[in-house]
Parts: C-alpha cells; structure tokens; sequence
C-alpha cells in the first residue's frame, strides 16, 4: 500500500489544472476533463479519466486503485459527498449505491449495444484474501480507520502508445487510469452526476486483466488483452461462476464474488438486478369462452386471448391451465422485454393475484358460481405453459413465459409503478416472446403464456373453472430466463443460450436452491431467486 487518495467523478466541466491535480506521495493524479457518459438499456455508463504520474524515484508496476468502503460513505460503499446521482432524489441514492457497477471501459453504439475499449479496459478484480491483508500493512491506519473497508476490485494504471500498453510507470513517466461504473437509472432520469470515490493506492506485484462479463467477453480475449501488455507470469481474472477455460500456457485466477459494499452488494447481483419501466395495470381472465380484448391502464399493449389449454394430472393431483394472449404494441416505440408482473390488489383473494375463481357454469349460474374461500387463490403457482406428453403432463418450452423476480427488484417496481400504497408488486411474473425475439416494435405482434397450476380439487367446493388475474405491464432493461415448477437445472441452460443469438446476454434464474446454475458459455449470467413471493402471505413459495 502506497497511500489513499480521493478523486472526483463528475461530469461538471474542469476548472483548471491546478485544481484538478491530487498528489499522493510519489504519485499525482490530474482528472482530464469531465466524466463522459453513455446511456444503454435503464442504465448510465460513466467514465472518468485521470493522468497519473510518477514524480518519485523508484518504478512503478500495476498500480492500482483499490476501493474502499469508508465509515459514513452513502451505502456503504467507495461513493460519497454526492452533489449529482443522475437526477436520482437524495432519499433514494443510498439505496442505490450499492447496485452501481465498476466495468472496463466501454463505448455503446447507436443502437445500444456495447463493446469494451481495450485501452481503457481498467477494471480489475482482486482476490479478497489479498486486498483484506492490506488492513494489517504499516500504512493502512495512516489513512483508514478501524470502521473503513477495502474491497476487492479497483483500476490499474495504464501507459499506452500507438504500438502497446504498459503497466510500468517509471519515474517521471504518465500513464492513464479509467474508473468506469455503471449506473441504473432512478425514478428521475438526467445526465450530471457529481461525487468522491475513495480508493487505496497499492503497487500489485502481479499484472492482472480481468475478463469482462458485460458487455460479455471470452476467456481467449482476455487472455489476449493480457498477451498484449507483454508481461510474463501474469494472471486473467474471472468471476467464478462465469468462468472458462483458458489458452494453453496462460493462467488464472477465478473469484468467488467482487464485492460492492461493506454491508455485502456484490458485482454479479448488481450486474443481474433488472431495471423495470412500468407500463399500466391489467386484468386478464383464464377462461375458455372469454374472448375480450383488452388493454394495458397506459394505452401501450392490446391483448387478445387466444389458446386456452387445460391439462390434469390425475396422479399428481393438480391441474395445469395456461392462457395465451396475443400481445400488440399499440404504442408509437420499441417496447423491450414485456411483462407482466403479478400484483395483489386489495380485494384479490387471500393476498395474491387472483381477483375473483368461478366453477364450473350450471343452469342457475350460466357464469359458474362465484368462490370465495382464500385458500383456492392461496394454491395456485405460476409456472411455464403445460401441455399434455405421451404419458403425463410435460412443459412446452417453446413457450415458457414464468419469470422469477429477487424481493428488492419487486420493492423498486412498486415505488415507481404509481399502483397505491395498498398494492403489492410480488416476485413473478409471465415475459413475451418465448424462445424469440423480445423487442416489441410499433405494431408488432407477440404472444405470452400465463400459466398457473392448483390442486384437481377442493374438498366439496366446485371445480375452478375461470380465472381473473391481476398484472402491471413493464418493460425490463435485461434479457432473463427464471426456472419454473418441473423445469431442470440443464433446461433452463438451454433456453438461455437459445436466447443469445437475440440477446448478448442473457440471465439464467434457477429458483430451486443456493447453488448457481453451473455454465462456461459466454454472455450467460447466473443468477439465484430462491424464496419467490407468489402471495402477501408468509409461506406462498413456488
């Protein structure tokens, strides 16, 4: 450890090289313009580039940015002293904080996608049992207190020429440091930002290169980023869960998690929560004669019922009912991702979704008489459309539409979705588009398949014959594939990389354990949901 430093990120314009040059012993860090920033998908790209140079003696290798979670930085994070956050109101910036992302240093075209840039490609993960030694060096308590944490990720200084990069910095040389983050946006979306980040400045005995996992990158091009530094005995990083083999002759180091927080945020629970654009609330029956078409509270979709199937499992004892609807953007833009997330409304049954269960129709009640036992709604699951197989029940994977959602991306929907304190967004929902596309342009036609399982009876009580549910349309920032009731770990892995000829990634929920979905393919990223909420009620799991 060399010392600590704080530097601004900002997108305010420079003041004057003076003012904007910091000097931490035998190194000077001048920031080089305002931050630049990009805009992908619900999220920012921020990058802010500083000079560094070496004003000792002695060289330089690998020298590193180390972030540090200090005692009363907001969310417990490197972030503090915000003046900007992207238009995001104050009450809102520590919770999201910990969702901002540190990345390489990427461009986004046009269209959206994104690439890294290889010169700027700064980023490093460190292995925790390292950067946590650092708190037993001599000059940790010369800058931090007892309270102040350092996490295993920061940006290595560089020096590039137009022939080839360097991680040496010799005396009186400069090089150039990236610090790149991405940002979800909030409820109020703007371009200015303006806050400190403080970092731990160290000299790593080892030249690192961390591969990329969004935008997504393969363990040969980062290996090759590497090669180009022309260090020996160098290392690629790697998220373990994400991690591949790499070239012959070149090794690596893979790590269990990047840590965000000192309250624990980590990088891949950042990098997989889902920012959601809420459309309007809707109702949708699953009934055999309904034939309504309706539209979302907003205007923007048009559904039309269409396929109605209905399968028992004799010897399972439940019953599989799936509705299709037609979905049609009627509104004048790109709709990305659409879905229906399942919301509880006062009034629904037994804290669900489910607004209102009729029986089957009789001569007295052509409309099939009205249940209103809780415990019918309390019994129904979301899953993927069901149909019948040679000899029992199987899914139709083509048109798997359940999706699994974490508690915190449901208590963000519902403080943007404007539904009312007194409803519910919970942790499911049913998502277009199947093993196709998912981008909805003006006019364009879709289908989704709302699904849902419960016991083949009910006591004495009659058998459910129609169903209204309740939903609030959204569109989501990220491609995910959730895993449902009866689907294998090995299914869900397939449906994902199915997806990623429309999509360069993709996230693969398992929901049935704590264990990550096992997978080496590039652009597929892992990701747990184990305790989804299917009702307000305390045990209503999937």
């Amino acid at each position: 450890m060399l010392g600590g430093v704080v530097l601004p990120v900002t997108t305010g314009a420079a003041l004057g090289v003076q003012a904007l040059t910091f000097r931490e012993g035998d190194v000077t860090f001048t920031r080089l313009g305002a931050a630049s920033v990009q805009s992908a998908g619900g999220f920012d790209y921020l990058r802010a580039q500083f000079e560094v140079k070496n004003v000792g003696t002695t060289p330089f290798d690998n020298l590193t940015l180390v972030a540090v979670a200090r005692q009363g930085n907001v969310g417990g994070t490197p972030i503090k002293a915000i003046t900007d956050f992207g238009g995001v109101p104050s009450r809102d910036q520590a919770a999201l904080a910990p969702l901002v992302a540190p990345t390489p240093a990427v461009a986004v075209a046009p269209g959206g996608a994104l690439s890294l840039v290889p010169d700027a490609a700064d980023f490093v993960a460190l292995p925790d049992a390292e950067v946590t030694a650092l708190t037993g060096q001599s000059g940790w308590n010369t800058f931090y207190g007892p309270q102040d944490t350092p996490l295993n990720y920061g940006f290595t200084v560089s020096r590039c020429s137009a022939a080839a990069c360097t991680r040496t910095l010799k005396p009186g040389e400069s090089g150039t440091v990236n610090v790149a983050l991405r940002v979800p946006k909030g409820t109020a979306v703007g371009a200015a930002y303006g806050f400190l980040m403080n970092f731990a400045l160290v000299n790593d005995p080892v030249t690192r290169v961390t591969r990329s996992v969004v935008p997504p990158e393969s363990a040969a091009a980062a290996a090759a980023r590497l090669d180009a530094l022309g260090a020996p005995g160098g290392e690629v990083m790697q998220l373990e869960p994400t991690a591949q083999a790499l070239p012959a002759g070149r090794t690596g180091r893979a790590v269990p998690s990047v840590r965000l927080s000192r309250d624990g945020a980590d990088l891949l629970t950042a990098l997989t929560t889902v920012q959601t654009t809420p459309l309007g609330a809707v109702n949708l029956a699953l009934n055999p004669d309904d034939r309504t078409v309706t539209q979302d509270s907003s205007g923007a979709l048009e559904f039309t019922p269409g396929v109605f199937t209905d399968v028992d499992d004799v010897q399972g004892g439940v019953r599989y009912v799936t509705r299709t609807f037609e979905v049609r953007n009627v509104s004048g833009r790109t709709l990305p991702n659409v879905t229906l997330r399942a919301i509880a409304r006062p009034g629904n049954l037994g804290g669900t979704a489910v607004v209102e269960v009729r029986g089957a129709p009789t001569g007295s009640e052509p409309q099939g008489p009205q249940i209103t036992d809780p415990a019918f709604a309390q019994a129904f699951r979301p899953v993927h459309r069901t149909v019948l197989g040679s000899n029992s029940p199987e899914i139709d994977l083509s048109g798997a539409s359940f999706q699994a959602y974490r508690a915190v991306e449901s208590q963000a929907l519902q403080a943007r979705a404007g539904l009312g304190a007194d409803v519910t967004v919970l942790d499911y929902g049913f998502t277009v588009g199947g093993a196709g596309t998912r981008m909805l342009t003006p006019g364009e036609v879709t289908r989704i398949n709302v699904a849902y399982r419960f016991p083949r009876r009910f006591g004495t009580q009659p058998r459910p014959f129609a169903m209204t549910l309740s939903f609030v349309a959204v569109t989501e920032d990220g491609v995910r594939v959730s895993q449902a009731v009866g689907e294998s770990r090995a299914q869900l892995v397939d449906r994902a990389q199915g997806l990623l000829g429309t999509a360069p990634v993709v996230q693969v929920n398992a929901t049935d354990g704590t264990d990550l979905p096992a997978s080496n393919v590039t652009g597929l990223l892992p990701m747990i949901t184990p305790g989804v909420r299917v009702g307000t009620q305390t045990g209503l799991r999937p």
